[in-house]
């Protein structure tokens, strides 16, 4: 089992430099909780290509000359620095509309209270809806939501529990819990439910849990593409 330690960040900077254009400049917090989801949003478009999309990086106004995720959570239709927008994924294929891929937003959920998303897949035509309304996307417009768990100890029980209380409210059609490290009992909490919890633990560049999640998203968005909805 590997802990996250110093070197990691670094790691996950590589590995979300590995998914983007070559002269693309970025520009996101060092945290290890929100650079661990802007590897996660990499994982996602390495999946996305894998499963036969194209790729572009949008930041509202046109192609993005520099990645901008979101170091806290954040509304999707609120301006970044300088008036400029957060960078999202443009995920495109002949067979289907096109996706985004967001980080940290908020999203509101059938309650009507809002949650995070720390990374979140919804067709571009309800993201530009609540551009256009400076709306909160809705948990079920999302075809991918990702809750992520950056943590050198395993992640509790409670937090399990929490996840679970999150995708009964936010229900996108994909949901995923994913971890560095988490004890038997969140596991088997997941294992337990009826369906089972998607969830990958041990999610981290070059481990088995990355191959996981990638074979997982891709499947995702393949069925995306087949699908007649």
């Amino acid at each position: 089992m590997t802990v996250p330690n110093s070197m990691t960040p670094r790691t996950l900077m590589a590995r979300l430099l590995a998914e983007l254009p070559a002269a693309m400049p970025v520009n996101l917090s060092t945290n290890g909780g929100y650079l661990y989801e802007a590897y996660l949003f990499g994982v996602v478009l390495r999946a996305a290509r894998l499963a036969g999309f194209s790729v572009a990086f949008v930041d509202g106004d046109g192609p993005a000359a520099v990645l901008r995720l979101r170091g806290a959570p954040g509304r999707l239709p609120v301006l970044g620095p300088a008036g400029q927008r957060w960078t999202h994924a443009l995920l495109s294929c002949p067979e289907r509309p096109p996706l985004e891929v967001h980080t940290a937003v908020k999203v509101v959920g059938k309650s009507k209270v809002v949650h995070e998303a720390d990374v979140f897949v919804l067709p571009q035509i309800d993201a530009q809806r609540c551009r256009n309304f400076d709306l909160d996307p809705r948990g079920n417009d999302a075809e991918v939501l990702i809750e992520a768990k950056y943590y050198t100890k395993k992640v509790s029980l409670d937090e399990g529990r929490e996840f679970l209380g999150l995708i009964s409210d936010v229900s996108a059609k994909n949901k995923i819990f994913v971890a560095t490290l988490a004890g038997t009992s969140v596991v088997n909490l997941f294992a337990g439910q009826r369906p089972p919890v998607q969830h990958d633990i041990g999610v981290l560049p070059g481990r088995r849990g990355e191959v996981s999640l990638l074979n997982i998203v891709q499947r995702f968005l393949r069925n995306y593409r087949s699908s007649r909805r």
